[in-house]
């Protein structure tokens, strides 16, 4: 079963996708700024209903992926608000490299730090790095999985208890036999090791002018996940 998860961030969302096959524990993290013709991702993500893009994700990257998974980005900051912040208003973060954040102009110190609810937001709003990598993706990820700790039990009753509550707060089209699969397979080993590719990955791809950076050629011969050819600008 693939999943695709999306952090929704209207144009600048990140998009995972979950293969959570039997044997198989990977993950893609796709930028939002690939351009499908005249449209980035993010961009087509606004535009359309949540199944055309899915059949649009499908078909431009030969991936079939049929179930979604929907995260408002305010909605993250929402759950580190009611359950995630220390008394004093923060919550401590393991920053992985120093960076500044495009959202409100900081720089991030790599080390522990505690971070308020503003700083969080800059820290996880999808950017390219002055390095010019796209390292947002394991921040993002970092966020989440603090708060799946906190709020989350991958169990049976846990899931079936909370089923009708993913299905309030999120966008999804998972069933509840989906739910006990992605429980089971994802959350509950959401620490394991875990094969997981860039789209496009590092070194395949080249930057417009100077930092704040964007995406600017991509060559896809050089990724394992390719862009159909006649959706290249």
């Amino acid at each position: 079963m693939k999943v695709l998860f999306v952090f929704d961030d209207q144009e600048y969302s990140s998009f995972f996708v979950y293969d959570l096959t039997s044997g198989v524990n990977s993950l893609l993290r796709v930028s939002p700024e690939i351009k499908i013709q005249k449209l980035t991702l993010g961009e087509l993500y606004t535009q359309v209903p949540i199944e055309k893009f899915l059949a649009y994700f499908s078909v431009a990257f030969s991936i079939e992926v049929k179930k979604y998974l929907i995260l408002k980005k305010e909605d993250s900051l929402l759950g580190v608000k009611e359950a995630g912040l220390d008394e004093d208003g923060k919550m401590p973060v393991t920053v992985y490299k120093d960076f500044i954040a495009l959202k409100n102009g900081q720089q991030f110190i790599k080390g522990e730090q505690r971070l308020t609810l503003d700083e969080i937001d800059a820290y996880i709003s999808y950017q390219i790095d002055q390095n010019g990598r796209i390292d947002v993706f394991e921040r993002q990820e970092d966020i989440i999985r603090l708060m799946k700790r906190k709020t989350v039990r991958p169990s049976l009753s846990a899931i079936t208890n909370n089923y009708g509550t993913v299905k309030e707060h999120s966008g999804s089209n998972l069933n509840l036999k989906d739910m006990l699969k992605l429980g089971t397979g994802y959350l509950a080993k959401g620490n394991a090791r875990m094969n997981k590719t860039n789209v496009p990955e590092n070194g395949s791809y080249s930057l417009s002018g100077n930092f704040p950076y964007h995406l600017d050629r991509i060559d896809w011969e050089k990724n394992r996940v390719k862009l159909r050819s006649d959706l290249i600008e």
